[in-house]
């Protein structure tokens, strides 16, 4: 009998495990992730608090034990020594001494509740480059360097994004709502660097990924007290876009990526109640809008305990040989700049459509990411712009003002803050962004 029960036993657990297909069938336990942590690399310094093992993929008798606190390094191996099993790199001891690896693949683990800190990452907001990871730390090596992957379960790179994506010191109902997005965006975008060898990336093409290091207590409880949940919509996984600020209101999907198609659930909102002081009424005529977007009313994410000041309302003066730099860089040249024309604003108030007008030719840009890149990385797409011109007409400068950091598209991140302070639940919170999703337990 006991053979059997043992058999039935990882029977029962094989049917409990998430099973690789769409995120909103995954079921039992929270789906693994590969994270990517640093792409094309020369050679990988690493090291733990606890000390690391080196091991192959498949769990066998491990390479070698690295004790803890002791630095090491992994690099491609001189033609003088070649790598045991034919493998291309070499691990190198604090002291110089090398040692072959095989082929390809190696997993760097630590002890139970301990971390693997890899050395030399780049592009986290906080500037640290020395990083902990928890889970397994993965490391090929091909013609082009080295990529180093954090294979990790959701939850606990949950507990990396969170306080990555939003300050940890926000009440707890926000950061919530900030787990509950940042899960399902996890399982949407899953598999969208499948051809680079991992799910996802670090950084805020997926989302900000900091690992151990940036873990918070209080971050921690929002991903603990939220354990699975997700949004769905009709019983689908939603697309939880959030941003950090939108300025008063945010956005329909279409408003921002203007050739994507409308998505119900992301329809653009007042980041107010109809009960609170303010007087501006939506859609804005263009004269009303440039008056919107010069003062900041009295809306939820104009909160100076959480917010930054100038990403509320936001203003600069731009030379205009500055400007025709970038948008040469962006869409080619277009002559000496004559004027930049609003042709076509949402009711949000973000700008869909621009004309750049040169001298030499006229160009139209759609679409948020295309119209900030070419003016220069503006904080977002709801602004005006005006010429300041030279007496021959000729513009000597530009001014330009607006509102809001981010696509604005979702949930509004410093307005789920307000909306904290006020005694909304997360659910509340998310319900107001997200247009009749509902929350889900799903593992």
């Amino acid at each position: 009998m006991r053979p059997l029960l043992r058999r039935l036993k990882w029977v029962l657990l094989a049917s409990l495990a998430f099973v690789a297909g769409p995120p909103e069938r995954c079921e039992g336990v929270p789906p693994h992730l590969r994270v990517g942590i640093m792409l094309h690399q020369a050679e990988v310094s690493f090291s733990g608090p606890a000390g690391v093992t080196v091991g192959a993929p498949n769990g066998d008798k491990p390479l070698a034990t690295i004790p803890a606190n002791e630095t090491w390094t992994i690099r491609p191996a001189a033609s003088s020594l070649p790598p045991r099993s034919g493998g291309g790199a070499v691990l190198v001891s604090p002291a110089g001494a090398e040692a072959g690896l095989p082929p390809a693949t190696i997993h760097l683990t630590a002890s139970e509740n301990s971390t693997v800190t890899t050395h030399g990452v780049q592009g986290h907001w906080d500037k640290r480059t020395d990083r902990d990871y928890r889970g397994v730390i993965e490391i090929t090596h091909n013609a082009g360097g080295f990529t180093v992957v954090n294979l990790v379960d959701v939850e606990t790179y949950l507990r990396g994004v969170v306080p990555s994506e939003m300050p940890a010191t926000y009440p707890l109902a926000a950061l919530q709502a900030q787990a509950i997005a940042a899960r399902g965006q996890a399982l949407m975008k899953a598999g969208r660097h499948r051809s680079e060898g991992f799910d996802l990336c670090s950084g805020q093409h997926c989302q900000v990924y900091g690992g151990a290091t940036i873990e918070d207590p209080r971050s921690d409880q929002a991903v603990a007290s939220t354990f699975g949940q997700i949004l769905t919509y009709h019983g689908r996984l939603a697309d939880t876009l959030y941003s950090s600020t939108c300025g008063g209101h945010t956005a329909n999907n279409e408003d921002y990526w203007t050739s994507a198609p409308p998505i119900p659930y992301l329809r653009g909102v007042a980041d107010f109640e109809p009960d609170d002081r303010v007087s501006y009424t939506f859609p804005l005529t263009e004269q009303q809008a440039q008056a919107y977007l010069k003062y900041a009313p009295p809306v939820h994410c104009n909160q100076p305990a959480y917010a930054k000041t100038d990403k509320i309302r936001w203003w600069s003066v731009v030379r205009r040989e500055d400007l025709e730099k970038t948008i040469h860089d962006a869409v080619g040249d277009i002559g000496t700049l004559m004027e930049i024309r609003i042709v076509n604003r949402a009711p949000s108030g973000l700008v869909r459509t621009i004309a750049i007008i040169g001298t030499k030719r006229l160009v139209r840009l759609n679409g948020g990411s295309a119209i900030r890149h070419a003016l220069g990385g503006i904080n977002s797409t709801a602004f005006a712009i005006q010429s300041i011109p030279e007496q021959d007409g000729t513009p000597v400068a530009f001014a330009v003002w607006g509102a809001g950091w981010g696509h604005q598209v979702g949930m509004c991140q410093v307005g789920a803050a307000g909306l904290a302070d006020r005694g909304w639940g997360y659910e509340q919170i998310l319900s107001k962004y997200y247009i009749g999703c509902q929350v889900e337990k799903r593992y």
